[in-house]
């Protein structure tokens, strides 16, 4: 009996969760979460903008101008981060930026939406870590508390309605709601301010 436990113990371990890793990422991630939590998260919400930003590019961000970035967002890994000008994320974002997180200009995601851009591949008892890029182009508001998939493009203009999962690319100038999310109507602009 132990000898076919020690078999399924080995079987086991050859079927642990697989890292690809290095030590370098590793050591950088934990060197922006000691930042984060000293520097970064107990700043004032309604303060020190410029400071939140510049910690961020410190650590390979690319921000645009005006961006707002309230204390209680979690940027999973900067450098793979980048927002244009005058864009926002909320009051308990997670921006999960395993892969490639692109927000364009004047974008507002609002509090504890998740943005996920890696998961594990199901086909593998190992579940190693994929990735894959969200963009979110100008003019997009994300209400609160959605999800975003990784691989997912959200086209300029739209509005994704709160606690919506978005699965697929969504539609320029419409207004997408729903689990999984999709096109309700278009997004009719009255006035525009460049």
């Amino acid at each position: 009996m132990s000898e076919s436990l020690n078999d399924v113990t080995r079987d086991f371990r050859s079927l642990r969760y697989r890292s690809d890793f290095s030590t370098a990422a590793k050591l950088r991630r934990f060197a922006w979460e000691v930042v984060w939590l000293l520097a970064f998260r107990p700043t004032p919400r309604w303060a020190l903008h410029g400071w939140r930003r510049q910690l961020l590019r410190w650590f390979g961000a690319d921000i645009g101008e005006g961006c707002r970035i309230a204390p209680s967002c979690r940027v999973w890994a900067p450098w793979n981060l980048a927002m244009g000008a005058f864009s926002a994320l909320g009051d308990g974002v997670d921006c999960y930026s395993m892969g490639r997180i692109t927000l364009g200009s004047k974008v507002a995601v609002s509090q504890r939406t998740f943005l996920c851009a890696g998961s594990h591949d199901i086909r593998s008892l190992s579940r190693p870590l994929i990735t894959g890029p969200i963009v979110i182009e100008d003019h997009v508001w994300i209400a609160a508390e959605c999800f975003v998939h990784p691989d997912v493009v959200i086209r300029e203009g739209a509005v994704i309605g709160a606690r919506s999962v978005v699965l697929k690319e969504m539609p320029a100038w419409s207004v997408c709601a729903g689990n999984p999310c999709r096109k309700i109507k278009d997004r009719v602009v009255k006035e525009r301010h460049v």
